[in-house]
Parts: C-alpha cells; sequence; structure tokens
C-alpha cells in the first residue's frame, strides 16, 4: 500500500479502507456465533524480539484477529469482540504461552485447550530430561569418565534419532543401554511425538 500509496498520490488510510472492503467483499463478514474452534499463535515482527498474535478459526482456516503483543491485556480485545458467543468455543490450539492460557480459561472455560506439539517436547527437554540428566551426573561423581559423558548427552537424548551421525548414534545406544533412567526418558519423548525412531535402539532394563 506505501508503494501503491507514492505511485497514485492516494493516501494510505484512503487506500487501507479500500482494501479492507475489498477483503470483506471476498471473505464475506465473519460472525462470531459460527466459530467453534480457535487456532493462537505468535509470530515475530521483526529481528528486535516485537511479537504479534493471530488468531484463527481453526475449522475454515480463516484469520479472525491479529493484534500487536502477546500479553494477556494485548489479546483480550479478542475475546471481547464476540461476547457471550465465547461460551460456544469448543477447543483452542495454541502456543504453551501462560497469558494465552489465562485468558482463554477466563472467556472460554468450557473450551479444551490443545497444546502445540512443538512446545510441549521443548518443555519436555528442558524440564523432565534435564532435571534426570542433572540428577544422573550427580550419582556419577565418583565416576568421573562416565560423569562427563552423562553430561554431554543432552543433544544426543534431544535430537531426532533420524538426525544423528553415524557416530551419534552408537553414542546413544551405548549411553541408553548403560542407563535405563535416561533409557526411559528418551522413549517417553519419542512416544511423546508419536514417533518410533528409538526402535533401532536396545535397552539393557538391569542397567542402573
Amino acid at each position: 500500500m506505501s508503494h501503491v500509496s507514492k505511485f497514485t498520490g492516494v493516501h494510505w488510510h484512503t487506500l487501507k479502507a479500500l482494501d479492507k472492503r475489498r477483503l470483506e467483499a471476498e471473505a464475506g463478514a465473519i460472525e462470531p456465533g459460527d466459530v467453534r474452534r480457535l487456532g493462537m499463535g505468535e509470530f515475530a515482527l521483526d529481528k528486535r524480539h516485537r511479537y504479534a498474535t493471530v488468531i484463527m478459526d481453526a475449522e475454515r482456516t480463516r484469520v479472525l484477529w491479529v493484534g500487536h503483543g502477546t500479553s494477556r491485556q494485548a489479546i483480550r480485545p479478542f475475546f471481547e469482540w464476540p461476547g457471550e458467543h465465547c461460551q460456544h468455543i469448543e477447543a483452542v490450539a495454541m502456543d504453551m504461552n501462560t497469558a494465552f492460557d489465562l485468558e482463554v480459561k477466563r472467556h472460554c472455560p468450557q473450551a479444551e485447550v490443545v497444546y502445540d506439539l512443538f512446545h510441549v517436547v521443548a518443555r519436555y527437554g528442558r524440564e523432565v530430561i534435564d532435571r534426570i540428566l542433572v540428577d544422573q551426573a550427580n550419582l556419577l561423581r565418583d565416576d568421573k569418565p562416565a560423569r562427563k559423558v552423562v553430561k554431554r548427552s543432552r543433544w544426543l537424548l534431544l535430537r531426532n534419532a533420524a538426525n544423528l551421525k553415524d557416530g551419534q548414534a552408537v553414542q546413544l545406544q551405548e549411553l541408553l543401554a548403560a542407563n535405563q533412567p535416561l533409557a526411559t526418558v528418551y522413549l517417553l519423548k519419542d512416544a511423546l511425538k508419536g514417533t518410533s525412531n528409538n526402535a533401532r535402539f536396545s535397552v539393557n532394563p538391569t542397567a542402573k
């Protein structure tokens, strides 16, 4: 619109109003009562870590609302727009964003929340795998070589098996065979992701 404004001499706001009318004519008016399932996500506006939020009708794959910021205050105007129709929202798919979670629970308490798998797996890595790694490393204080191997194994456990090089795959197999707790969290990670990449790794059930 900026380029068209400079080329034609028509004010930017006039062009914006015309483009909005065109979009409304093509997409049709949005009736909030028709919306049953939402998708919410954040995206970067620039490299300075400024973010915005987009909310979509998940069933019709159409954008309903875009706003600056990702805080509760930033996204609240969307939930105020449909008003009592928020009670008709059945499910919301979203990032693991606390602000999103709290606003959805406030305005759509009956909606089922479905978290984005990428963020679920990332949080599992931070809160479960990292915790087990620390615990196992602490148990190996008197075995410095083994402790060193465990402390350096984080990326082996987090990375998909299909993306490992041959040498890394062997290291991972040896690690899982030697350490039952790490083998358990690794298997659970793949189960969480719905993958079976670990099928080729053997685990010693008697390992400590």
